[in-house]
């Protein structure tokens, strides 16, 4: 699990980094933007980490010659931890708040 979680982790990681070096270097983007973006990551999780665990078990399985399965390969944990991660990696616009203005 620890493997998998790595290497998605650095996935994701990778992922933010190229879209702030390419698509938003001018700017960045808007807060919705973001959130959509951090949603998508999010269903992308969902349907990664099962996979990248299936994988391996699968490859564990024909070495070992048992069958070994996953009680559970739905990984909702690590699929809202890397949507956050995304999000705190991911250069999106803050809403702007005005300082308040000295009036005498």
């Amino acid at each position: 699990m620890n493997v998998d979680w790595l290497t998605y982790g650095l996935f994701v990681f990778g992922t933010a980094k190229l879209l702030n070096a390419t698509a938003f270097k001018q700017r960045p983007t808007s807060g919705f933007l973001a959130l959509s973006l951090t949603v998508l990551i999010f269903i992308g999780s969902v349907a990664a980490l099962p996979t990248l665990k299936l994988m391996r078990h699968q490859a564990i399985s024909d070495s070992v010659g048992a069958s070994i399965t996953s009680l559970n390969p739905l990984d909702m944990g690590a699929a809202f931890i890397f949507a956050w991660l995304f999000l705190s990696f991911f250069n999106h616009q803050e809403k702007s708040q005005q300082p308040p203005t000295d009036k005498e």
